[in-house]
């Protein structure tokens, strides 16, 4: 389902044989590279260049502008990972199908720079923010697609809105034993953000357009002349040419042809030859 004719990129991008490939698979396989890098990591012992990935706003702030990029690949393995990225990949397609590819990857992106805003105004008050993996972003996904498909049975009996409100509740509460009041504050604003922007688009919000220039060579394009323009001054030509001709016959009338000048005589002659040409039947 689509949210309209004018959302027309809501198809997937290719096919592999039968399976269709969107947006949502190539940030799935993203994710799946994330932790076989993190797994790589660790196991070379190369826990600085692992956190170093990750996002936090006093390095972000001191020259690592890489981590909004960077910090979303990343991940811990366990045994519900690939439960999670499968959660990704089945809300997120729902969620581009709908709103259309420019409008997900919009969204996929106010979500990943979350963490970066909430830290730039946490930072005055002396709060850092960190973030490390996409459990936030997938949280809000969920909310997004229970925006958008609220009493959708959910296991054929529950409602979506009240399985996505027990996931957050639940997923809020894992934040209490440590304390961790940042981590909470990122889960509810990544959430916040996915259902603002989903209501804000079924409201008719639109982006603003972005004109690109494009890398298509353009035919250049050659002004010709008009025929219709070139045969009005052929024609002034001509018209202009018997009233000269006409006061040189009047001069002569008057005066005689001894009155005319040279150059008068001259085209007196040219007239002549040119009248006798248009006449000669044979030319």
């Amino acid at each position: 389902m689509s949210y309209g004719q004018s959302f027309h990129d809501n198809q997937p991008i290719w096919w592999i044989k039968r399976l269709p490939i969107y947006a949502t698979t190539i940030l799935a396989l993203g994710f799946v590279a994330g932790l076989i890098l993190c797994v790589i990591l660790e196991s070379a012992n190369l826990l600085g260049v692992l956190f170093g990935l990750a996002y936090s706003t006093p390095e972000f702030l001191h020259g690592a502008l890489w981590q909004p990029l960077t910090y979303v690949w990343l991940g811990r393995t366990d045994f519900f990972t690939p439960l999670g990225i499968l959660c990704f990949y089945s809300w997120g397609v729902e969620v581009e199908r709908y709103v259309g590819r420019k409008r997900f990857f919009t969204l996929f992106g106010l979500l990943v720079a979350t963490p970066v805003v909430l830290g730039l105004i946490l930072m005055p008050f002396g709060i850092s923010v960190g973030a490390f993996g996409h459990y936030e972003i997938l949280a809000a996904m969920l909310i997004a697609f229970a925006t958008l498909y609220p009493n959708l049975e959910y296991f054929g009996w529950f409602p979506l809105k009240w399985f996505a409100f027990v996931c957050v509740a639940v997923g809020s509460l894992m934040y209490f034993p440590k304390h961790d009041w940042i981590g909470l504050i990122l889960l509810w604003a990544n959430c916040a953000v996915a259902f603002g922007y989903i209501r804000w688009i079924q409201l008719g919000g639109e982006l603003p357009a972005i004109s690109l220039p494009s890398l298509k060579r353009r035919p250049k394009l050659r002004v010709l002349p008009d025929p219709n323009a070139r045969d009005e001054e052929r024609d002034e030509e001509q018209d202009s040419s018997m009233s000269e001709i006409d006061s040189l016959l009047d001069k002569i009338a008057k005066s005689g042809i001894a009155s005319l000048t040279p150059k008068e005589r001259a085209r007196l002659e040219k007239a002549r030859e040119d009248l006798m040409k248009r006449e000669s039947p044979g030319r």
